[in-house]
């Protein structure tokens, strides 16, 4: 804003960037109808008063380019009728919303009741001539609402709308009726809208008798007519259908049947060839409440919701991939959830048939991946965010995985098992790690892995639990090395968005091939594969954090299988060494009596809450998303300049990068109320944690350099012996010379001038493996490792070789070399 307002504020990095909608509507004037002001303004000239008090900023506002005098503000709440934001509006402007730019809910007027009628509107002079009736009336906050001439709804428009709608019933307003322009209400968007939610159109043509009326709801028409209009509309509505008691969906006729989905169950009710009635029991009470499909029209399934035995509310959106066959796999996965289903041959087919053939029109986005779909986030069971709860939801092909529990309260978790370790940095930033996942991509930061690394008993498992709890059952959440590549890219897959927790690296199936596997893991892509059809399968993509644990490290396990680690590799999967420290993944001994004591104490703990502080953190994070993420971003930069301060290699800079992520994480789940922690205490710990590593990592400096003259000296410390002739001449007793038979001749070995002859062509492709031949040369002269002449890496030997030759071949200096350390 180029001229600020008397409620813009600017906050520290924890607070709000933009005003809050409650300091925006405390600094405007509130006018009511009664006042001159009110009268005056531009917004009621031009589309009529609600006869409600408005509210106004006296003031000139620039906002993103668009230049407000006094506008009118108008309050927008969410479906608990929460102030969230702030529609700014001018005539003949477009609309502003503060804070995040687009509406999260709707404004407002009169009693909201759930059993009582309420008007949705998206017309500005609608909505004002509405509330003068006593109707409770919604609207939906358009970009164009202030351009009084527009009609043409698009796309957009009605995506806004159907958002608002879902919104009122999801709170249980479901009482909801839309007045709509009669050359426009059999338009295929409207037609969906009352098809596939609660709304009812009102047709603002109405004949009655002989009489014919348009009411166009403008600021002109008489009171009375809009109420009057309103009062017959909604009452010459056909009434909906009422379900026979007992009846949980309205029966559904297949073949020479019916199925009753009652409350005791699902029923096929048929007659025989006398006419005698039999009901056949089919299954316990399941309800299909939409199809689904993906965004390209594929992956057509089915939402099913039911309750379990224990009154637990399961929902699946289920392939129809899974009804193709005899279904046993079907009836497997959903008799594991609790869905009792009828031996019986016929049972089972009617069964399969039932979920199958059963008529809904609600649509719902099928998506294969848990994580951010826009504003909600995914889990395999719910979603969460500000989004209706069936507008998306996770699909799977193969059955549902769903390792998202809950035990306990948050405040059992946070007060036993999360304040308990805020001394000990290790398991602050282990935790830490769990809620960063979630941040990865709004942030735009590639996933990495963190590695604990260290012998027996040193409370490796704990961390990796503690981290797991904020998701679920530590027992089942984590998942192990064990697996192939193949299966751990599934295992991303379904954690993307999120935390993957993975237990004991030495366990790896394949140990060659874990450097792939890393790349993997971080770089967030699977493997191309054809399906059965010879059609390319769309790549599993993802973005992760992932926690690892085990004896070994990266290296040790590649050096074992003779690989190499590479740079890439070890700023992939950050290695923490908790053996250096005397209590392990503890700092201190503080609330056991010593470190396995307070490892058992905390164990035992994550067993009886686990799983809701991860749910707490996305409500938290989907409440006021761009917000959070405004303020992470903030947060990430200055956490990113302190940790980087020190440090120029691009490398080392993409690991603080990473552990300022995590800190970050930490302290917004501290914010939230989640931890406990004290502020700061995430990024001290993630601070902590960074310098352990940079003490222990290898590639700072001149690291490549190093890297060449380590493995140079290595070759002739392996082969100086062995592979090299001396020129120093040795002869029998007759004179004859004595030739020592070396095999795989490398070069020679010059006693006299302590130095090693190599020619060209060896030093290529014996020496140079895995190198740049030009940059090895460069090195070696640099460090005088080579006697060079005329600015050349090679010159003429000093006297003739065994053959009697004088060749130019290049000289090593060996004591060069053996200073090396």
């Amino acid at each position: 804003m180029n001229i600020k307002p008397s409620w813009d504020t600017t906050g520290d990095l924890l607070e709000a960037v933009d005003p809050t909608p409650e300091q925006i509507i405390s600094n405007c004037l509130k006018l009511k109808s009664e006042d001159a002001k009110h009268l005056q303004h531009g917004i009621i000239q031009r589309f009529g008063s609600p006869l409600q008090p408005i509210y106004v900023d006296e003031s000139s506002v620039d906002i993103n380019g668009v230049n407000y005098q006094n506008p009118l503000i108008l309050p927008i709440y969410d479906e608990h009728l929460t102030l969230v934001q702030c529609a700014v509006l001018q005539d003949g402007q477009s609309i502003s919303v503060i804070p995040d730019r687009l509406a999260k809910g709707f404004a407002c007027y009169g009693d909201m009741q759930k059993d009582k009628p309420i008007i949705v509107t998206y017309n500005l002079e609608s909505f004002f001539k509405v509330a003068q009736t006593g109707y409770a009336v919604v609207l939906v906050i358009l970009p164009n609402l202030c351009n009084k001439n527009l009609t043409e709804l698009k796309p957009f428009d009605f995506e806004q709308i159907q958002f608002v709608i879902n919104q009122l019933l999801k709170s249980g307003f479901d009482r909801l009726y839309i007045p709509v322009r009669p050359e426009q209400i059999q338009l295929d968007p409207f037609q969906k809208l009352q098809q596939n939610t609660a709304v009812k159109l009102l047709n603002q043509y109405l004949k009655i008798d002989q009489n014919e009326y348009l009411i166009e709801l403008s600021k002109d028409e008489p009171v009375q007519e809009i109420n009057a209009f309103l009062d017959e509309a909604i009452a010459l509505l056909p009434q909906a259908d009422i379900l026979p008691k007992g009846h949980l969906a309205k029966p559904y006729r297949y073949g020479d049947g019916y199925f009753h989905i009652l409350d005791t169950g699902v029923f096929f009710v048929e007659k025989d060839k006398s006419g005698n009635e039999y009901k056949r029991y089919v299954c316990s009470p399941i309800l299909v409440k939409a199809k689904t499909s993906d965004r390209t029209s594929n992956d057509w399934g089915r939402l099913l919701v039911w309750t379990d035995d224990a009154g637990i509310e399961h929902r699946w959106a289920v392939s129809m991939e899974l009804f193709q066959g005899d279904g046993v796999d079907l009836r497997k996965a959903l008799a594991h959830q609790g869905v009792t289903i009828a031996p019986d041959r016929k049972a089972r087919e009617l069964f399969q048939c039932y979920l199958m053939t059963y008529p809904v029109t609600t649509k719902a986005l099928c998506v294969d991946s848990v994580g951010w779909h826009g504003d909600v986030y995914v889990l395999p069971h719910q979603n969460i965010g500000v989004q209706d709860a069936d507008s998306v939801v996770y699909q799977a092909s193969h059955g549902l995985d769903n390792r998202y529990q809950q035990v306990g309260t948050l405040s059992q978790w946070r007060d036993e098992i999360a304040k308990p370790v805020q001394a000990h940095s290790k398991l602050v930033f282990s935790l830490s790690t769990a809620f960063a996942g979630q941040l990865l991509k709004p942030l735009g930061q590639q996933g990495k892995g963190f590695h604990l690394k260290g012998t027996s008993s040193k409370g490796k498992s704990t961390a990796l639990y503690l981290a797991c709890s904020v998701w679920g059952n530590p027992k089942t959440f984590f998942r192990t090395w064990k697996a192939t590549g193949n299966a751990l890219e599934h295992t991303a897959h379904l954690h993307n968005d999120g935390f993957l927790a993975l237990d004991e690296i030495g366990e790896i199936a394949n140990p060659r091939e874990l450097g792939n596997t890393i790349y993997m893991l971080a770089n967030g892509l699977g493997k191309g594969r054809m399906s059965r059809q010879l059609a390319m399968r769309e790549l599993k993509r993802w973005d992760l954090n992932f926690l690892s644990n085990g004896e070994c490290s990266l290296k040790d396990i590649m050096q074992e299988n003779g690989q190499k680690t590479k740079l890439g590799q070890e700023i992939r999967l950050i290695e923490i060494d908790v053996d250096q420290a005397q209590y392990g993944v503890f700092d201190c001994i503080d609330f056991a009596e010593d470190g396995a004591k307070q490892s058992n104490l905390l164990n035992e703990r994550v067993k009886e809450a686990y799983g809701v502080a991860g749910v707490e953190w996305l409500k938290y994070l989907t409440a006021k998303k761009t917000e959070r993420i405004q303020q992470a971003k903030a947060i990430f930069d200055q956490y990113q300049s302190e940790l980087t301060a020190h440090h120029t290699q691009g490398h080392i800079n993409r690991v603080a990068s990473s552990f300022a992520l995590v800190a970050v994480a930490g302290e917004l789940a501290t914010q939230a109320g989640i931890t406990g922690w004290d502020a700061g205490t995430a990024f001290k710990s993630a601070k902590q944690v960074f310098d352990v590593w940079l003490h222990n990592f290898e590639y700072q400096g001149n690291y490549a350099e190093r890297e060449i003259l380590s493995q140079v000296k290595a070759f002739f410390e392996a082969h100086g012996s062995s592979r090299f002739e001396s020129l120093v001449t040795s002869r029998h007793p007759d004179g004859e010379i004595i030739r020592a038979r070396i095999p795989n001749r490398v070069g020679y070995y010059d006693q006299d001038n302590k130095q090693y002859l190599v020619s060209s062509t060896m030093f290529k492709n014996e020496i140079c493996v895995g190198m740049n031949e030009n940059i090895v040369k460069q090195t070696l002269k640099n460090h005088g490792w080579l006697d060079c002449e005329d600015g050349r890496y090679t010159k003429r030997v000093s006297s003739n070789l065994p053959d009697g030759t004088r060749p130019t071949m290049m000289h090593f200096s060996s004591v060069a070399m053996s200073i090396f350390n």
